[in-house]
């Protein structure tokens, strides 16, 4: 059973992942400037490696794919 801390960080991840991808629609929408885009971008991106650094919601991914319930990458 995860942790409220590992769960807490799966669901900022998903959040941000979230985020991200209206990042994507906005930049189709909208005229936002190129720049902007990419420091959102980029702000959003670092938010989601410091969640996956995180001991707990590492260690709670990594049992996930020792027990094969994530999807391989690639």
């Amino acid at each position: 059973m995860p942790s409220d801390t590992a769960l807490i960080g799966l669901a900022g991840i998903a959040a941000h992942v979230e985020e991200l991808m209206a990042l994507d629609y906005q930049a189709e929408k909208a005229p936002v400037g190129l720049k902007t885009l990419r420091n959102d971008r980029r702000r959003k991106v670092e938010a989601i490696l410091l969640l996956l650094a995180d001991p707990e919601v590492h260690d709670y991914l990594a049992e996930l794919k020792r027990l094969s319930l994530l999807p391989r990458a690639g």
